[in-house]
């Protein structure tokens, strides 16, 4: 058995939701919490296990580890919940530390976020640019910090729990290759060290540079589309869904660009692969302004292509060169014209 208890401000309603994994499971208890913000509550696990919370209608979240015996209080604001104060069981001291010794970036993180999902007159574009580099600053500073802890404490779990939190991302590659390499003893051995390996070789597999994934689909005539056979010409690989409306306005703009690119004879072919087809069939009327190929999938965000190609929003483009190596990642369709003419040499600039 372990104990989780202590004291919050600023949670709105009555209680919070905490989850976590046991085997194949997602496991997620609804924890009651009093005005004064005042919970307790008992459970059990097996072994050192990493556990969420939620609070605020899921809008702020934190985490903490939890073993058998564990006594584990908690004190802070939902508001910031990097800031909490969790205290008990040695792995849960150390981060708490960390976010001690760091408080003043992790505030100043907090604030920026904050401030940023207040929607006011005062929240203009200038202002929210601004948020954006000031909050890509502070990051880079926070994953730094955090690359210098996990060098001088490699066996410490606390570490691996950094580096989920600052390297557990696709631009970020190279630094979870560095850091998961540092982990010594306990961290090495860690569930989580594992999973963050899995994570890293399953983005490798399509990320820049690598050779794209093949696969072999029918299209909304029943054809099969295989990207092999598109060996020799550039491809456009999109990503959308028949509920997404950001998808819908940027089919106007891709329609553009592929006429434009036709135009100018262009070595380019494009594949749209859109999922969620079960809740909103494909218009019959899609083919009126399409003229490239389009591939239905089921399965939402679980459809093969969608997992293979680590794709985790929409609208997203990957552009495919004619040996088959991916080129670009996640850049705007009205960026493809550009794109063309730096792989033919022809850029208005030379």
């Amino acid at each position: 058995m372990y104990e989780i208890s202590g004291k919050l401000e600023n949670v709105t309603g009555n209680y919070f939701l905490m989850s976590h994994e046991s085997g194949d499971s997602v496991l997620i208890d609804t924890i009651p919490i009093s005005a004064k913000g005042e919970f307790s509550f008992k459970g059990a696990v097996d072994t050192l296990t990493e556990v969420s919370l939620y609070f605020n209608q899921n809008t702020k979240s934190t985490y903490l580890l939890m073993d058998k015996g564990w006594n584990v209080e908690l004190e802070g604001d939902a508001l910031y919940p990097d800031l909490i104060n969790i205290k008990g069981g040695s792995v849960n001291d150390d981060i708490t530390a960390f976010k001690t010794k760091n408080k003043d970036l992790l505030k100043t993180r907090a604030d920026i976020l904050n401030a940023a999902e207040k929607k006011s007159p005062d929240n203009d574009t200038l202002k929210v640019k601004d948020y954006v580099v000031e909050l890509k600053n502070i990051n880079f500073e926070l994953s730094n910090i955090a690359a210098n802890y996990v060098k001088s404490n490699p066996d410490k779990i606390a570490s691996v729990m950094l580096i989920n939190t600052f390297f557990k991302d696709e631009t970020s590659i190279p630094r979870l290759d560095e850091n998961l390499a540092l982990l010594r003893g306990k961290a090495a051995d860690f569930p989580l060290t594992d999973n963050l390996k899995r994570f890293r070789d399953k983005v490798k597999l399509s990320s820049v540079g690598a050779v794209a994934p093949n696969f072999k689909l029918k299209d909304l005539k029943g054809k099969d589309v295989q990207l092999t056979d598109l060996r020799g010409k550039y491809v456009l690989l999109s990503f959308a869904s028949t509920t997404c409306e950001v998808c819908r306005y940027e089919k106007k703009d891709a329609v553009v660009v592929y006429n434009e690119l036709k135009k100018q004879k262009k070595n380019i072919e494009f594949i749209t692969i859109v999922k969620d087809i079960e809740d909103v069939p494909i218009s019959k009327n899609i083919t009126d302004s399409v003229k490239w190929t389009v591939i239905p999938v089921n399965g939402g965000w679980s459809a093969k292509t969608f997992d293979t190609y680590y794709i985790r929003e929409i609208p997203y483009h990957v552009l495919i060169s004619p040996t088959g190596v991916i080129l670009e990642r996640d850049f705007p369709i009205f960026a493809l014209s550009k794109k063309m003419d730096e792989l033919a040499g022809t850029t208005k600039d030379k």
